[in-house]
């Protein structure tokens, strides 16, 4: 009898804990390869208001988009060693630097990308650029005091490159 409550209980701790942790696969920027590789490259629409849902670079609008490029090489030099270093005195890998490509859309005009840097946490899970912020649990868009401003969309890579391309060239 004893052995059932103590299985019972273990079951019971762990339904408990896998609803109250994120699932990595549902974050904004997983993918097949795990958590977001140095290779990988996203395109991520964020817009003011509430929430919505794109496929696709949209034709008008007023909303932002960041290109997030792959790792530098030293970048990805960086990331071999957390990985090696991890095993070792309960290091945790906390996120990385990317470049990432800000164009702004106001009016349906298209600004020039700017060039900056994307830095992915992992715990919390943010993404942070310049003077905003990424929530990459509930796609959450924030300013620096982490005031809600809208939400995030991750678009399909090739087609947004594509235009992105001819809209800003």
């Amino acid at each position: 009898m004893k052995k059932l409550i103590f299985t019972i209980l273990i079951l019971l701790s762990l339904e408990v804990r896998s609803q109250n942790s994120v699932i990595k696969e549902e974050l904004l920027l997983y993918s097949q390869f795990g958590e977001f590789c140095t290779m990988c490259e996203a395109v991520l629409l964020c817009e003011e208001g509430e929430e919505k849902s794109y496929n696709f670079i949209p034709n008008t609008g007023n909303f932002t988009l960041y290109h997030l490029r792959t790792r530098t090489f030293l970048s990805q030099i960086s990331t071999i060693w957390e990985f090696f270093i991890k095993n070792f005195d309960g290091y945790k890998i906390k996120g990385h630097k990317r470049p990432v490509n800000i164009i702004t859309i106001a009016s349906d005009q298209w600004s020039k990308p700017m060039i900056s840097d994307a830095k992915i946490s992992i715990d919390p899970d943010l993404i942070y650029i310049e003077d905003r912020m990424i929530n990459r649990v509930n796609n959450e868009w924030m300013n620096n005091a982490n005031e809600s401003i809208g939400f995030c969309y991750r678009l399909p890579l090739w087609a947004s490159i594509e235009k992105i391309g001819k809209k800003t060239n």
